[in-house]
């Protein structure tokens, strides 16, 4: 995955639990402008769009890339994907400055912070899904009562929690059901 993409795609998945957890509104918004720098941090006009015209649009970006996490496979993620990606009126340049190496930047042509968030978030989305691997890193929290999306970052690619708390309650959970059923 290009690394311009780590954090954007780690944004997206943040948006899409936010929204799943339905708390995504202006004071989420506002959390996040305090402490992330985004994936757009370049641009000049960085507290252009009020809160609630954001998380307006990042609830309509989180709802359309929420799919994609919940895909079965690669292919059927891809058939949800490639129709948002079709629909982005995109801008790219290199980028160099900003005491970072050269990197890609992407940019919707206008000048909305909800419109550039959701070009990133879905770049970011389509680059680790188009993992040379062929290996699905992307996916919905396996634990039972947890609805998080993630984005596997990890060597092995076989992450299936969205966390390491969700991890330990599902692992230790299947432990006690099956010490129970020893009896």
């Amino acid at each position: 995955m290009l690394a311009v993409h780590r954090r954007a795609a780690e944004l997206a998945v943040d948006i899409v639990n936010a929204w799943r957890d339905d708390e995504l509104d202006t004071d989420w918004v506002a959390a996040l402008a305090e402490r992330e720098p985004l994936p757009i941090r370049h641009s000049r006009r960085r507290s252009e769009s009020r809160g609630s015209e954001l998380a307006v649009a990042l609830c309509a970006l989180a709802e359309d890339i929420s799919q994609v996490f919940g895909a079965a496979d690669a292919r059927q993620a891809a058939a949800v994907l490639n129709p948002l990606l079709a629909d982005l009126d995109l801008q790219v340049s290199v980028s160099i400055g900003d005491d970072a190496p050269p990197h890609l930047h992407f940019d919707a042509y206008a000048s909305d912070l909800g419109d550039r968030l959701r070009v990133n978030c879905l770049l970011a989305v389509a680059s680790v899904l188009a993992d040379p691997a062929e290996v699905m890193r992307i996916g919905e929290c396996a634990a039972p009562s947890c609805t998080h999306v993630y984005v596997d970052h990890t060597r092995s690619a076989r992450q299936r929690f969205c966390s390491r708390r969700c991890a330990t309650r599902s692992h230790v959970s299947e432990h006690r059901r099956r010490q129970a059923a020893r009896g």
